[in-house]
Protein backbone atom coordinates (compact mmCIF):
# COMPACT_ATOMS: atom_id res chain seq x y z
CA UNK A 1 0.00 0.00 0.00
CA UNK A 2 1.10 3.20 -1.01
CA UNK A 3 2.05 5.46 2.43
CA UNK A 4 2.92 8.90 1.43
CA UNK A 5 0.14 11.30 1.48
CA UNK A 6 -1.74 13.28 -1.23
CA UNK A 7 -0.15 16.22 -0.47
CA UNK A 8 3.29 15.01 -0.29
CA UNK A 9 2.66 13.24 -3.60
CA UNK A 10 1.29 16.05 -5.62
CA UNK A 11 4.39 18.16 -4.37
CA UNK A 12 6.57 15.80 -5.90
CA UNK A 13 4.62 15.42 -9.07
CA UNK A 14 4.37 19.59 -9.47
CA UNK A 15 8.03 19.55 -8.75
CA UNK A 16 8.97 17.02 -12.19
CA UNK A 17 6.13 19.75 -14.29
CA UNK A 18 8.38 22.93 -12.84
CA UNK A 19 11.18 20.97 -13.84
CA UNK A 20 10.17 19.72 -17.34
CA UNK A 21 7.29 21.87 -18.77
CA UNK A 22 7.21 18.62 -22.00
CA UNK A 23 5.58 16.68 -18.75
CA UNK A 24 3.07 19.18 -18.03
CA UNK A 25 1.87 19.24 -21.10
CA UNK A 26 1.47 15.24 -21.80
CA UNK A 27 -0.53 14.98 -18.72
CA UNK A 28 -3.12 17.84 -19.74
CA UNK A 29 -3.25 16.24 -23.05
CA UNK A 30 -4.04 13.11 -21.88
CA UNK A 31 -6.31 13.79 -19.29
CA UNK A 32 -8.73 15.62 -21.83
CA UNK A 33 -8.26 12.32 -24.47
CA UNK A 34 -9.37 9.78 -21.65
CA UNK A 35 -12.01 12.33 -20.34
CA UNK A 36 -13.30 12.14 -23.93
CA UNK A 37 -13.01 8.43 -24.02
CA UNK A 38 -16.27 7.80 -22.27
CA UNK A 39 -15.97 4.16 -23.35
CA UNK A 40 -13.18 3.17 -21.16
CA UNK A 41 -14.79 2.77 -17.83
CA UNK A 42 -11.46 0.56 -16.42
CA UNK A 43 -8.30 2.42 -18.39
CA UNK A 44 -9.03 5.72 -17.72
CA UNK A 45 -7.85 9.18 -16.73
CA UNK A 46 -8.31 8.07 -12.62
CA UNK A 47 -6.10 4.48 -13.43
CA UNK A 48 -3.72 6.58 -15.40
CA UNK A 49 -3.28 8.88 -12.81
CA UNK A 50 -2.83 6.66 -9.75
CA UNK A 51 -0.32 4.88 -12.13
CA UNK A 52 1.66 7.65 -12.36
CA UNK A 53 1.25 8.54 -8.70
CA UNK A 54 2.59 5.02 -8.04
CA UNK A 55 5.26 5.46 -10.35
CA UNK A 56 6.68 8.35 -8.35
CA UNK A 57 6.95 6.09 -5.29
CA UNK A 58 8.63 3.52 -7.07
CA UNK A 59 10.83 5.49 -9.48
CA UNK A 60 12.41 7.64 -6.83
CA UNK A 61 13.10 5.07 -4.93
CA UNK A 62 14.78 2.59 -7.36
CA UNK A 63 16.37 5.34 -8.78
CA UNK A 64 15.13 5.66 -12.31
CA UNK A 65 15.07 8.05 -14.61
CA UNK A 66 11.34 10.24 -14.07
CA UNK A 67 11.83 12.28 -17.46
CA UNK A 68 11.25 8.92 -19.02
CA UNK A 69 9.17 6.95 -16.35
CA UNK A 70 6.45 10.06 -15.70
CA UNK A 71 5.44 10.50 -19.35
CA UNK A 72 5.71 6.86 -20.17
CA UNK A 73 3.05 6.13 -17.11
CA UNK A 74 0.50 8.40 -18.13
CA UNK A 75 0.28 7.22 -21.61
CA UNK A 76 0.52 3.64 -20.74
CA UNK A 77 -2.99 2.96 -22.04
CA UNK A 78 -2.93 5.39 -25.08
CA UNK A 79 -3.46 1.87 -27.51
CA UNK A 80 -7.08 2.13 -26.01
CA UNK A 81 -7.60 5.14 -28.01
CA UNK A 82 -6.86 3.77 -31.50
CA UNK A 83 -9.15 0.91 -30.40
CA UNK A 84 -6.54 -1.75 -29.57
CA UNK A 85 -8.02 -4.99 -27.53
CA UNK A 86 -6.86 -5.72 -24.36
CA UNK A 87 -4.35 -8.15 -25.02
CA UNK A 88 -2.71 -5.33 -27.68
CA UNK A 89 -2.86 -1.90 -26.44
CA UNK A 90 0.68 -1.84 -25.17
CA UNK A 91 2.26 -2.61 -28.64
CA UNK A 92 -0.45 -0.59 -29.87
CA UNK A 93 0.12 2.52 -27.58
CA UNK A 94 3.86 2.23 -28.52
CA UNK A 95 3.54 2.08 -32.34
CA UNK A 96 1.28 5.02 -31.83
CA UNK A 97 3.07 7.06 -29.43
CA UNK A 98 4.73 9.71 -32.31
CA UNK A 99 0.93 9.76 -33.61
CA UNK A 100 -0.42 10.46 -30.26
CA UNK A 101 1.83 13.52 -29.43
CA UNK A 102 1.96 15.28 -33.51
CA UNK A 103 -2.06 14.98 -32.79
CA UNK A 104 -1.14 16.83 -29.52
CA UNK A 105 1.43 19.13 -30.90
CA UNK A 106 4.07 17.72 -28.56
CA UNK A 107 7.58 17.55 -29.86
CA UNK A 108 10.35 15.65 -27.63
CA UNK A 109 13.89 14.13 -29.23
CA UNK A 110 13.62 10.73 -30.38
CA UNK A 111 15.71 9.17 -28.01
CA UNK A 112 13.58 9.59 -25.09
CA UNK A 113 10.71 8.80 -27.75
CA UNK A 114 12.05 5.35 -27.89
CA UNK A 115 13.04 4.70 -24.55
CA UNK A 116 9.09 6.04 -23.33
CA UNK A 117 8.01 4.07 -26.43
CA UNK A 118 9.91 0.69 -24.94
CA UNK A 119 8.05 1.26 -21.46
CA UNK A 120 4.63 1.76 -22.99
CA UNK A 121 4.78 -1.61 -25.28
CA UNK A 122 5.90 -3.93 -21.52
CA UNK A 123 3.75 -1.85 -19.40
CA UNK A 124 1.28 -5.11 -18.92
CA UNK A 125 4.59 -7.11 -17.38
CA UNK A 126 4.23 -10.80 -16.06
CA UNK A 127 0.37 -10.39 -16.52
CA UNK A 128 1.36 -10.44 -20.00
CA UNK A 129 4.15 -12.47 -19.88
CA UNK A 130 6.03 -9.92 -21.12
CA UNK A 131 9.56 -8.89 -20.15
CA UNK A 132 10.46 -4.83 -19.40
CA UNK A 133 14.20 -4.25 -20.06
CA UNK A 134 15.09 -0.77 -18.99
CA UNK A 135 14.59 0.05 -14.89
CA UNK A 136 12.41 2.43 -16.07
CA UNK A 137 10.38 0.27 -17.80
CA UNK A 138 10.53 -2.08 -15.07
CA UNK A 139 9.16 0.90 -12.96
CA UNK A 140 6.01 1.73 -14.93
CA UNK A 141 5.35 -2.48 -15.22
CA UNK A 142 4.82 -2.40 -11.41
CA UNK A 143 3.21 0.88 -11.14
CA UNK A 144 0.64 -0.67 -13.09
CA UNK A 145 0.43 -3.96 -11.59
CA UNK A 146 0.13 -2.32 -8.42
CA UNK A 147 -3.43 -1.55 -9.63
CA UNK A 148 -4.46 -5.53 -9.69
CA UNK A 149 -4.08 -5.51 -5.84
CA UNK A 150 -5.58 -4.09 -2.62
CA UNK A 151 -9.12 -2.30 -2.82
CA UNK A 152 -8.18 -0.83 -6.06
CA UNK A 153 -7.27 -4.18 -6.97
CA UNK A 154 -10.92 -5.46 -6.49
CA UNK A 155 -12.19 -1.72 -7.84
CA UNK A 156 -10.67 -2.04 -11.41
CA UNK A 157 -11.52 -5.60 -11.52
CA UNK A 158 -15.11 -4.64 -11.14
CA UNK A 159 -14.57 -1.97 -13.40
CA UNK A 160 -12.94 -4.44 -16.26
CA UNK A 161 -15.71 -6.32 -15.67
CA UNK A 162 -17.86 -3.84 -17.40
CA UNK A 163 -15.73 -2.25 -19.72
CA UNK A 164 -14.99 -5.55 -21.17
CA UNK A 165 -18.08 -7.55 -21.03
CA UNK A 166 -16.15 -10.30 -19.09
CA UNK A 167 -18.75 -13.11 -17.42
CA UNK A 168 -17.92 -13.63 -13.57
CA UNK A 169 -16.34 -17.02 -14.75
CA UNK A 170 -13.70 -15.11 -16.80
CA UNK A 171 -13.23 -12.57 -13.63
CA UNK A 172 -12.87 -15.85 -10.99
CA UNK A 173 -10.34 -17.44 -13.64
CA UNK A 174 -7.97 -14.20 -13.44
CA UNK A 175 -7.39 -15.46 -10.07
CA UNK A 176 -4.40 -18.09 -10.84
CA UNK A 177 -3.13 -15.10 -13.21
CA UNK A 178 -3.06 -13.11 -10.34
CA UNK A 179 -1.49 -15.10 -7.59
CA UNK A 180 1.29 -15.88 -10.17
CA UNK A 181 1.94 -11.81 -10.96
CA UNK A 182 5.74 -11.35 -10.15
CA UNK A 183 6.68 -7.49 -9.99
CA UNK A 184 10.14 -6.33 -11.48
CA UNK A 185 11.23 -4.36 -8.71
CA UNK A 186 12.32 -4.85 -4.93
CA UNK A 187 9.90 -1.36 -3.90
CA UNK A 188 6.76 -2.92 -6.05
CA UNK A 189 7.19 -6.32 -4.08
CA UNK A 190 7.45 -4.78 -0.94
CA UNK A 191 4.11 -2.44 -1.72
CA UNK A 192 2.27 -5.69 -3.32
CA UNK A 193 2.82 -8.06 -1.05
CA UNK A 194 -0.05 -7.22 1.42
CA UNK A 195 -2.70 -6.12 -1.15
CA UNK A 196 -1.43 -9.18 -3.22
CA UNK A 197 -3.12 -10.84 0.38
CA UNK A 198 -6.45 -8.87 0.08
CA UNK A 199 -6.97 -9.74 -3.77
CA UNK A 200 -6.84 -13.87 -3.12
CA UNK A 201 -9.16 -13.69 0.37
CA UNK A 202 -11.70 -11.31 -1.77
CA UNK A 203 -11.19 -14.36 -4.72
CA UNK A 204 -11.98 -17.19 -2.29
CA UNK A 205 -14.77 -15.62 -1.41
CA UNK A 206 -16.44 -14.82 -4.22
CA UNK A 207 -16.00 -17.86 -5.22
CA UNK A 208 -17.68 -19.68 -2.38
CA UNK A 209 -20.49 -17.06 -3.46
CA UNK A 210 -20.69 -18.15 -6.95
CA UNK A 211 -20.63 -22.12 -6.16
CA UNK A 212 -24.31 -22.34 -5.93
CA UNK A 213 -24.75 -21.00 -8.99
CA UNK A 214 -21.75 -22.13 -11.31
CA UNK A 215 -22.01 -21.21 -15.04
CA UNK A 216 -25.16 -20.61 -16.67
CA UNK A 217 -26.20 -23.26 -19.30
CA UNK A 218 -29.49 -24.52 -20.93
Amino acid sequence: MIQASHDELMKKLHGYMDQNSDLRTILEYTKSRFYDATNLTAHNWEHAYRDMMNSIIIGEAEGANMRIVLPAAIMHDIGFLYGAEGGTHGSVGAEKLSQYLNEGNISIDNETLVEIASCIRTHKGSMHDEHPETLEAKVVADADLLEKFGPFGIYQTALTYGEFKFPLSKILGRRNTLNSLVLETVTGREIAESGREYVAEFFDELEKANSPYGDYQL
